[in-house]
This record gives structure tokens, C-alpha cells and sequence, in this order.
């Protein structure tokens, strides 16, 4: 694979690639929201959504041609997977660019950490899973994280949040996606298929608020859809190679990363509070996530 090729060497364990392609997928997230923070009181977040889906199309294709698969390597029986993959990551795409325009992008990615509960709520209200004590007393806790990160700001409730976390339950619906996705399909086809989708459908919302571009908006939304093409490709490989259990520790490090290129570009610092409530809630998550994962290796030697 071309990440494989170019930046781990064929020695070194999956499980260590893995975190190196989560780690690096967390830094390319960050810059991410750090562009999309700069140019956000020059062009509507509707429009960025839009150019970026088109840019990373291209982005992903050319990864296809240097892997000399070219469109062969997009072939799918999972259409219906990828579509809605790629709407729950739209809305989410929508709302999170939109988030970070409107508030500080430290604070909305502490907030973001929430996705892990919408996605423990959905299992229980719509997959019908069973939820013991122990789980709902990491979803309480991981409420008191959230009630911790809003505290600093005695303002913080207002529609901005339910920006926030509207983006994050889209995206918990996004990640039971890519998660059933990766299991046959390749990180470049998701990627693929996601762009594809999205590009038309992000359209509408982008004429709606469109202005003309000069070349240095146009490089900075390149850059935006490179680095987030970038961490989607790393993430989904991450995702191939090691269980959620071991990776979703290091999704706080998208937090430390954000936080360091905030201050540099912004000056923006975190509160204490926020970071001890994001602490939180990515430990319930963790412990959510461990718990479950042996849950189902009983069951498995059970069935044994």
C-alpha cells in the first residue's frame, strides 16, 4: 500500500503501524481544523465543504494511479454502504466546518470527543444492544466529561454546541460505517466512494453562499482537503491493521496536536477544566470500547 511503502518499513509489526498511522492521522485532523479556522471569515464553510470534497477526488485517484491500480482498485459490491457512509460524513463534514468558523477550534474539538457516546447510545437504542451497569456508569461519566468542558465558559451553551455535537453523532453514525466497510473493502475505495458521493451532494449547499476565489483561498482549501484525504486514508489503514480497543486511546492526541497549532496560529489556550472533562470522556470511551471487546471474545470461545 502507498502509505506502507513510503513511510513504514515491511519489518515493523502491524499493530506498530497502526499507531503510527492514527498518530499521524491526528496531526493531519488538526492542521485540518487550523486551515479551516484561517479562511473561515473569507469563505462560507458550505463552499469550503464543497471545493474540498472535489479536491480530494482528484487527491484520491491520483493515489490509485501511483499504486498502478488506477479505477480497477474502486470496484465495490457496497454501494449502498458507501452512500451511506458518505451522507452521515457530509452532515457531519457540514456541521463540523461550520463549528469551527463560529467558535474556538480548541474548544470544539474537546466537545468532539462526544462521539463515542452517541455512538454507545445508538448500539443500545437502535442495534438493541444490552447495556449493564458498567456501561452506563462510563456513559455517566462521560457526561460529567462533557459538563466539565462546558464549565470554563459560562456562555457555551448556545447553538454553537448543538453544532458541535450534532457533527459528532453524525459522525459516530459515520464511523459504524467505515468500520463494517473496512472489513472488505480497501481504505482507498472508502475514500473513494466518499468523495464521490459527497461532491454532488455538498453542491446545492455551496451556490447558495458562493463567492469568487483567488489562488491563495484556492491553496488553502487544497490544503484542507489534503490533510483531511490524508488522515481519512491513514485512519481507515489504522482500522485495518489493529482493534478499536488499542486505537481510540490515541484519539486524544488529536486534542494535544489541535491545542499546540491553535496557540501558535491563534494564541488560543484551553482551560484546565476542558481538558480534564475531554480526559474523561476518551477514558469511559476506552473502557467502553475494552469491555466490549471482551465481551466478544467470550462469546466467540463460547460458540468454540
Amino acid at each position: 500500500m502507498l502509505f506502507h511503502q513510503y513511510i513504514f518499513v515491511p519489518a515493523v509489526r502491524p499493530t506498530t503501524q497502526a499507531i503510527g498511522f492514527m498518530l499521524l492521522s491526528m496531526v493531519a485532523f488538526a492542521a485540518m481544523n487550523i486551515v479551516i479556522r484561517h479562511i473561515g471569515d473569507s469563505l462560507h464553510s458550505t463552499q469550503m465543504v464543497f471545493v474540498r470534497n472535489v479536491i480530494s477526488l482528484f487527491l484520491v485517484t491520483c493515489v490509485a494511479a501511483m499504486m498502478q491500480r488506477a479505477i480497477r482498485r474502486f470496484r465495490t459490491d457496497r454501494l449502498t454502504g458507501h452512500a451511506g457512509r458518505a451522507m452521515a460524513g457530509l452532515l457531519a463534514m457540514q456541521l463540523w466546518f461550520y463549528s469551527v468558523t463560529i467558535m474556538p477550534v480548541t474548544f470544539a474539538t474537546a466537545l468532539s470527543f462526544t462521539t463515542p457516546i452517541f455512538a454507545t447510545i445508538f448500539a443500545i437504542v437502535f442495534l438493541k444492544e444490552k447495556a449493564g451497569w458498567r456501561r452506563w456508569s462510563a456513559l455517566a461519566v462521560s457526561f460529567g466529561g462533557v459538563l466539565l468542558i462546558l464549565n470554563p465558559d459560562p456562555d457555551a451553551l448556545n447553538i454553537a454546541v448543538l453544532y458541535v455535537l450534532a457533527a459528532s453523532a453524525a459522525m459516530a453514525v459515520a464511523g459504524v460505517f467505515v468500520k463494517s466497510l473496512s472489513r472488505t473493502e480497501s481504505p482507498e475505495t472508502i475514500v473513494f466512494f466518499m468523495a464521490l458521493f459527497m461532491t454532488p451532494a455538498s453542491l446545492p449547499f455551496a451556490l447558495g453562499h458562493w463567492q469568487p476565489m483567488d489562488m491563495t483561498q484556492l491553496g488553502w482549501l487544497f490544503l484542507i482537503a489534503f490533510f483531511s484525504t490524508s488522515a481519512q486514508l491513514m485512519m481507515a489503514h489504522a482500522f485495518r491493521r489493529t482493534t478499536m480497543v488499542m486505537l481510540m486511546p490515541l484519539d486524544f492526541t488529536r486534542l494535544i496536536f489541535t491545542s499546540l497549532f491553535a496557540y501558535i496560529a491563534f494564541g488560543e489556550v484551553l482551560e484546565g477544566q476542558a481538558w480534564a472533562g475531554a480526559g474523561l470522556i476518551v477514558a469511559s470511551s476506552v473502557y467502553i470500547a475494552h469491555r466490549e471487546a471482551t465481551l466478544q471474545r467470550i462469546r466467540n470461545q463460547k460458540r468454540n
